[in-house]
């Protein structure tokens, strides 16, 4: 009866607790019966066995504390159902996950494993003292044993963790409102102690959210390996016409279509489909591309094709040709007027090329009669110049024989030519001069010497008939200025009369004398004006005087005659 006793499964002071609360709560709004309310008020806190009829207790533990019926599962959970149901084999054991649970919860929970773990030690011990204080040595021995055999303290923290978890207990959520989904929970009581299981029920909510973004992560990383498996399993059913209806029509009751959401499985199967659709279209492509050069090779060959062609007349004569039939209906004539077109540019091509070369070569040819004819008269231009230099020096060289052979200014250019011609050097000959320049030449040369001969001849006059030289008279009363023939007799004994020609003598000699004369004449006139000017400034003197002095002077009288 002790061990009964022992061994029964007691009423967890959470229950307790929250019994009366209900109980206060069904009391203030009037819903709960007085029988109902007065039974409870009197059980308190007794113990009450699982195994007692509920008619026993009125109900009380059907209604007031009911255990959730349907567990809660993670999606993660779900998706691997979904996927071992499709027969895709699940690549985590139970051991090893379990394992690797248990680790992560007390990787992140040391400090609440510390206190849990005492708080069980402390439980152990009271249980013990209460078995000793019983005096019941078997089944104190009993109870030890089972408790050597009975799962460890990880295992016992654990399995609350996936109790909560499987009761749907909401991250961040209250003590009070998830404990009626987990009091009669077997796995509630393997934590004996209260501050524990509330301890680990507040660690449970606090990390539950970022777990819950974990298995989430996971779930979609497995809904999408799962999606992909399917895809590849599928891909002899996937082609470039495939689209998202008719995959789903196919593979839509699959678990690994249904575990995924619609945009992510169209994501996926259009990353399949599109390297299909372009390798089909660059086929496609290829393949037209190819007919359209067979039918335009098959034109080429025809020969007779031209860019005044037309393709009613000349489609005839192509239909036995394969490479006719190769092309679709509606793009033949469009093939062949675009033949016919670079036929026609191929033409005006050459037209326009040719032309371009007509031009090239009339441009070359412009440039090249410019540079003959900058040419030319770059070479006339020198021509010139070493002409003008020759001309020059013959000039100078005939001028030269001039000084040289004339002398006389009276000479004739009929009797000095022979003379000039037998000049040994040959420069009365020379072909840069003309007859007319040699003749023209002659003549200045004949000026040049009689105008000096004029110049030398006047000088000889200047310098002989002098003031004292027209004074002297001769015995007939004759003078130098008034007689030419006493002028002669003064001037010929000089070699410039000689050369003077004897009749200019004369004429000269009266030139010199007017000339002589006027100048005389021009200075006496130049000395009378001199003097009477200095005859009216000297008057004008003597009257500032006379007026400085006070005396008065008339014509009459005056103080100076002058």
């Amino acid at each position: 009866m002790l061990s009964d006793q022992l061994s029964s499964w007691q009423i967890p002071s959470e229950v307790t607790e929250l019994r009366k609360k209900q109980e206060a709560d069904a009391f203030k709004a009037q819903s709960v019966s007085v029988t109902t309310t007065n039974t409870v008020t009197e059980r308190g806190p007794d113990a009450v066995n699982l195994s007692t009829p509920a008619a026993n207790t009125g109900g009380r533990e059907a209604t007031t504390i009911r255990p959730s019926s349907i567990p809660a599962s993670s999606a993660l959970d779900l998706i691997k159902k979904k996927l071992q149901d499709s027969g895709m084999p699940d690549t985590s054991s139970p051991g090893p996950s379990l394992s690797s649970a248990v680790a992560l919860e007390l990787n992140g929970s040391k400090p609440m494993e510390a206190t849990i773990k005492g708080l069980l030690n402390e439980n152990n011990k009271e249980r013990r003292k209460d078995a000793n204080a019983d005096g019941d040595i078997s089944n104190s021995s009993s109870d030890s044993e089972d408790e050597d055999g009975g799962p460890t303290k990880e295992e016992c923290i654990l399995q609350f963790k996936e109790m909560l978890k499987e009761r749907g207990v909401a991250p961040f959520s209250k003590w009070e409102k998830e404990l009626p989904k987990i009091v009669f929970d077997p796995r509630f009581k393997a934590i004996p102690n209260h501050s524990a299981r509330r301890a680990l029920f507040e660690h449970y909510v606090r990390t539950r959210a970022e777990e819950e973004r974990k298995e989430k992560r996971a779930a979609q990383k497995a809904a999408l390996e799962g999606f992909k498996q399917l895809l590849e399993e599928a891909k002899e059913d996937i082609d470039h016409n495939t689209d998202y209806q008719t995959f789903k029509r196919r593979w839509g009751e699959d678990p690994r279509f249904q575990a995924l959401d619609r945009k992510e499985r169209e994501a996926l199967l259009n990353e399949r489909v599109l390297p299909l659709k372009r390798t089909a279209q660059e086929k496609a492509q290829a393949e037209r591309a190819a007919a359209i050069s067979n039918f335009k090779s098959m034109l080429q060959d025809k020969g007779d094709i031209t860019s005044s062609s037309r393709w009613s007349k000349v489609k005839e004569s192509l239909k036995s040709d394969p490479r006719y039939k190769s092309v679709k209906h509606e793009d033949r004539e469009k093939l062949f007027n675009e033949y016919v077109a670079e036929l026609k540019a191929a033409e005006e091509e050459t037209v326009r090329k040719a032309k371009a070369k007509q031009d090239e070569e009339e441009k070359l040819k412009e440039r090249e009669r410019a540079l003959r004819k900058r040419k030319e008269r770059e070479e006339q231009e020198v021509e010139r110049v070493r002409q003008k230099a020759r001309r020059k020096e013959a000039l100078e060289s005939y001028q030269a024989l001039l000084v040289e052979t004339i002398k006389d200014p009276q000479a004739s250019w009929t009797e000095s030519k022979p003379k000039l011609e037998k000049d040994p050097q040959g420069r009365a000959a020379n072909p840069h001069l003309d007859k007319s320049d040699l003749e023209k030449l002659f003549r200045e040369h004949v000026k040049t010497l009689y105008e000096r001969c004029v110049v030398e001849f006047k000088a000889l006059l200047t310098e002989v008939i002098t003031a004292d030289a027209a004074a002297q008279e001769t015995q007939d009363g004759k003078t130098a200025i008034t007689s030419w023939s006493t002028a002669k007799q003064l001037l010929r004994n000089d070699p410039r009369y000689n050369k003077m020609p004897r009749k200019e003598r004369e004429s000269l000699w009266r030139r010199s004398l007017r000339r002589s004369s006027g100048n005389r004449r021009k200075c006496t006139i130049k000395k009378e004006r001199s003097l009477q000017k200095e005859k009216v400034e000297l008057r004008s003197t003597l009257g500032s005087i006379c007026l400085v002095r006070g005396e008065h002077t008339t014509e009459d009288s005056h103080c100076f005659v002058i």
